[in-house]
């Protein structure tokens, strides 16, 4: 259940790969394994390099090709982690939005179901109920389950009561 009002997504709704086309891959599956992953402390090496490659780069041996790479590597991992928060946040307001959209639906099936129930009871014309007969079915169908389950759960209960019974006598 919702517990705060449902405001209608006001954030981006195209995205573009467009401008990350050539940092895209796509892996076979398990194609990542083994892949290292950035450790805790990147940003603080992403600003030394900056401030220390200028002066003492070449001194230390990096080549300025081997830093551009670097900074190239860190722009482009930039950008795409950019798209992918983009990408889910669409994703998740997606799903949202269908959940929703399912639930709305399902109180309507109910909706229609209990107006159709009562017309027939108050006209006294169960054939009303025919054409709508799937509909009925489905709708109940939550209710048909939970019985089922509730008698499943006391013949356990009671068989579970009478094996006590015959270990106890």
């Amino acid at each position: 259940m919702t517990t705060g009002p449902m405001l209608p997504y006001a954030g981006p709704l195209d995205v573009s790969l467009a401008d990350v086309k050539d940092d895209l891959f796509d892996l076979p599956p398990g194609g990542a394994k083994g892949f290292r992953g950035v450790q805790p402390g990147i940003e603080d090496v992403v600003h030394e390099l900056a401030a220390s490659f200028p002066l003492l780069g070449e001194s230390a041996g990096i080549s300025p090709k081997l830093y551009e790479r670097f900074v190239a590597e860190t722009k482009s991992i930039d950008a795409l982690l950019q798209k992918e928060m983009l990408l889910e946040k669409l994703l998740e307001v997606t799903r949202e939005s269908r959940r929703l959209k399912t639930h709305q639906r399902e109180n309507t099936i109910a909706r229609i179901v209990d107006i159709t129930k009562s017309t027939a009871q108050r006209t006294r014309d169960k054939a009303l109920l025919a054409p709508f007969e799937k509909t009925l079915r489905y709708n109940a169908q939550i209710a048909v389950k939970g019985a089922k389950t509730r008698r499943k759960n006391q013949a356990a209960k009671t068989e579970a009561s009478a094996a006590r019974d015959r270990s106890e006598g």
